[in-house]
């Protein structure tokens, strides 16, 4: 099991968090996403045998946020 910390650029609310964490919980291989707001960060926790950090960040993109880094 493998944890990162995302940082997230275009969060403003608590609507853009949600929106945040259902798109990481929706990768498959995702155990657990908790995004702060106030940090614009998003610890994620997953299976390295399932999914790599790449498809959660594609995720976040997706959504339409801009990841500016990860850190385990």
């Amino acid at each position: 099991m493998a944890q990162e910390i995302i940082n997230i650029n275009g969060m403003m609310c608590d609507h853009c968090q949600a929106r945040v964490e259902k798109a990481i919980k929706a990768v498959k291989g995702v155990k657990n996403a908790k995004v702060d707001l106030s940090k614009k960060q998003a610890t994620v926790k997953y299976d390295e045998s399932v999914t790599d950090i790449g498809k959660i960040e594609k995720a976040v993109a997706d959504a339409g946020y801009e990841v500016v880094d990860h850190n385990s």
